[in-house]
């Protein structure tokens, strides 16, 4: 019995999840023959020899049940020295009303979609909810009608799993409903998982293909769909860079130019720095005139802005 461990509940009572907890604990004390502790089937013996061995084996259900349970309700048992005083208060008080909480649970089934939820996440929370659900129904079937009533709940349970989906799995949905005969709730969760890798592939082949990057060349933008053109100046689409508002040149830093057209780019540097020796030879020869006007003419396709920064 020493060999028992904590960590064999992988569900801890927390206050809210009284029927999870119930019935794993259930399974649990079943399964080391002990449930009579719990359900008061196996009374305290007279005999003051078997007294003590019975003692040894409550405390243990007890010890169960404490390290089953959230620290802040453990101070509320301290007041009962059996395992089935402990069971029987944790029952009256967190145990709800099978109608009350069996509306509660239509209420969010009938709610519940996928939205943003993976397959796998949608999945494990739906029929977490179903099984709280069916768990408060199936309580008071007689046995010899369960069977009956679970062929038809499944069914219900397929058909609602199927549509609260989003409608990226509108076309998967409708061949699963339109088979015969229709396919259990596994086999529809397996298809889905399969369609969605199908679609996180096809996004991400989509993603890198939907947008464009436009490169400065003039007239690149032709027959094709500007839409989904970027320009890699501004980072807007529907024109390229060299037919920008907002040109920026990457090179010197400065606006109203991209690189293409930029006097200090290495490419065209040496042909400017050759027309600016040109130019200094024809500015002796215009007298009083400025600097700058002589360039003007001389460069008529170079900008104010440019020239300026050349001289400086």
């Amino acid at each position: 019995m020493n060999s028992h461990h904590f960590e064999s509940f992988s569900v801890r009572f927390n206050g809210k999840n009284y029927s999870s907890w119930e019935f794993q604990f259930q399974l649990f004390v079943t399964s080391k023959e002990q449930w009579g502790h719990i359900d008061g089937s196996d009374l305290a013996p007279t005999d003051a020899t078997k007294l003590g061995e019975w003692k040894i084996k409550d405390a243990l259900v007890m010890t169960w049940i404490l390290g089953s349970i959230d620290p802040f309700i453990v101070l509320n048992l301290r007041p009962y020295k059996t395992a089935k005083a402990m069971w029987d208060y944790l029952q009256k008080v967190y145990n709800q009303d099978n109608s009350t909480r069996r509306f509660q649970l239509e209420y969010e089934i009938a709610n519940y979609s996928q939205r943003g939820l993976s397959i796998q996440d949608y999945s494990s929370r739906f029929k977490n909810l179903w099984a709280k659900f069916t768990g408060i129904v199936y309580d008071k079937i007689p046995t010899e009608s369960l069977s009956v009533i679970q062929v038809v709940h499944e069914q219900s349970k397929r058909d609602q799993f199927l549509m609260k989906l989003r409608s990226d799995f509108e076309s998967v949905h409708s061949n699963l409903m339109n088979r015969d005969p229709s396919p259990f709730l596994d086999v529809c969760f397996r298809e889905l998982l399969r369609e969605e890798q199908r679609l996180v592939t096809q996004n991400a082949f989509k993603k890198e293909n939907d947008v464009t990057v436009a490169f400065a060349a003039q007239g690149k933008g032709k027959g094709r769909d500007m839409s989904r053109t970027q320009c890699y100046s501004c980072k807007e689409y529907s024109h390229i860079a060299s037919n920008c508002s907002k040109k920026f040149c990457n090179y010197c830093k400065q606006q109203e130019h991209i690189i293409k057209e930029c006097c200090y780019d290495p490419i065209s540097k040496t042909k400017v720095l050759e027309s600016i020796s040109q130019l200094w030879q024809f500015c002796t020869c215009f007298g009083k005139m400025s600097y700058l006007e002589v360039a003007t003419q001389f460069l008529g396709k170079i900008k104010k802005t440019i020239l300026k920064g050349i001289l400086k």
